[in-house]
């Protein structure tokens, strides 16, 4: 009996061992903490980055408040790898912060939470440094005029071109040696009335969403300020009227805000002075300005194009394909600009390419990624085709495909063709490849799953291990309860 008992719990060891190294394997690597330079001048930012490998969707993280700094905003952004002839794609989030003054900080040990885990960090210390000597505080204090408040709207550049960006920031400019308190009263509905004055006519906004009121050390016609940034958004102005030159007006914006200081007063029927707090309505005006938008150059798909800097990737589940298989194919046009404007690529059938007309191309699905980090508005695009080649040869899809957009740098068009060739043959052709032929497709253009059904042997039976394991594990519990019931039945 006691035997029995052995045998049944060893082979139980054995296999929730085996079940526990397979859990093991699939262990996932854990996020990753990383700090930028921890020496440097007040101008520059401080970041801390979050790297979540393996990971589809981005998730949304809670960064540490630090004593000394203040947030300014997060980026985003992804990396693509290939593993094991798979893609894996990882995330990286940053958030940036600002130092207040210079000097020595102590970053205290903080803890993140990244989809559930846990990440640890040990902090660190922070080494800020200025490139200008510090002023005394009386010198400060003989500085005080009416450009100590300053409401400034600023323009990324006074000429663009047609379906180029604008960007256009409203900011706060406080003097350091500013003697007031500031209060931002009722600043929603004011940056929100700001927002429906600039909003140029025919353009599209990019609106960076300025959530936080954050305080940043800025220079302003050599004199130094504290910033706070209101307003963000970028302007892509759309193809309207592109034969003339137009002017894109920036009026002057108002905001209401409050300044308060502390007066002692002394008070007769008390021993000791008491001090109260002086408030007074406090109006900011900005300047105007103009922006010129130019009309871009001919060209038969102006009126389509996008503006800016841009790339294309791309690529595609394997190159060689039977006649009449479907096949995956990606187009990833990726950069600078208006990212939600892009369209899908042009199609054409040379006269002298056979093969291009021998394709069958199904109408692409989209998906696109739009960040905006440095000032700038950047992401990518992508197109999935599923492609059906009807004849054997070789297919260059440069042929078939290009996309074309107007760079403002350089002011030319310029004409980006996909790389991939295909090798197509013919059903039976290099069996042994692991190529089956499809003779059917679905309405998404994927292979039907009876595709390849007259190749299949069914007398050859493929073995599933796991499957088999746990029913010879079966088979022995079974026995083992059957024999240990049998021993204690002869003894009783």
């Amino acid at each position: 009996m006691y035997r029995s008992v052995a045998i049944f719990v060893a082979v139980f060891a054995l296999y929730f061992c085996k079940n526990r190294s397979i859990l093991a394997q699939s262990v996932e690597p854990l996020p990753v903490i990383e700090f930028s330079a921890t020496e440097f001048l007040i101008e520059r930012p401080f970041t801390i980055s979050v790297i979540i490998p393996q990971v589809e969707n981005r998730p949304t993280i809670a960064f540490p408040d630090i004593l000394g700094l203040t947030k300014q905003g997060t980026s985003t952004s992804a990396t693509r790898t290939e593993v094991a002839g798979r893609e894996v794609i990882s995330q990286v989030v940053t958030q940036t912060y600002a130092a207040i003054r210079p000097g020595t900080l102590k970053v205290a040990p903080f803890a993140i939470t990244v989809n559930g885990q846990t990440i640890r960090s040990a902090g660190t210390t922070l080494i800020i440094r200025t490139t200008t000597p510090p002023v005394s505080a009386s010198a400060l204090a003989a500085k005080i005029d009416k450009k100590s408040t300053l409401l400034i709207t600023s323009v990324s550049q006074p000429s663009i071109f047609v379906g180029e960006g604008l960007r256009i920031d409203v900011a706060v400019y406080v003097a350091e040696n500013y003697p007031y308190e500031l209060h931002f009263d009722k600043l929603a509905p004011q940056v929100e009335a700001m927002a429906r004055q600039l909003r140029p006519v025919n353009a599209w906004e990019e609106n960076d969403n300025i959530s936080e009121l954050t305080p940043r050390p800025a220079t302003y016609n050599g004199r130094r300020y504290i910033r706070y940034l209101l307003y963000q958004a970028t302007f892509f102005p759309l193809s309207g009227q592109t034969t003339t030159t137009r002017t894109v007006h920036i009026p002057a914006l108002r905001l209401m805000l409050t300044q308060s200081s502390v007066k002692p007063t002394v008070v007769t029927n008390a021993s000791q002075p008491q001090s109260v707090t002086a408030s007074e309505p406090l109006v900011l005006t900005s300047l105007p300005a103009d922006v010129t938008v130019r009309p871009l150059p001919p060209h038969p798909l102006r009126e389509r194009v996008s503006v800016g800097q841009f790339r294309l990737v791309d690529e595609v589940d394997r190159q060689r394909v039977v006649a009449g298989q479907s096949i995956r194919f990606d187009i990833r046009v990726e950069g600078r600009g208006q990212i939600a404007g892009i369209q899908a690529p042009t199609q054409t059938i040379p006269e002298h390419d056979r093969q291009a007309a021998d394709l069958d191309v199904f109408p692409p699905t989209m998906q696109e990624q739009i960040g905006r980090a440095n000032e700038q508005v950047s992401g990518y695009k992508r197109f999935r085709y599923f492609l059906i080649p009807k004849q054997k040869g070789v297919l260059t899809l440069a042929n078939r495909f290009f996309w074309v957009y107007f760079d403002p740098q350089t002011g030319r068009y310029d004409t980006l063709r996909p790389q991939t060739v295909l090798s197509v043959i013919n059903p039976g052709d290099n069996l042994d490849a692991g190529i089956v032929p499809a003779d059917t497709v679905t309405t998404n253009g994927r292979g039907s799953v009876y595709s390849g059904l007259e190749q299949t042997d069914s007398t050859q039976q493929s073995i599933n291990m796991p499957v088999l394991v746990r029913s010879l594990a079966n088979v022995l519990i079974i026995l083992m309860i059957l024999g240990t019931l049998y021993v204690y039945a002869r003894k009783t």
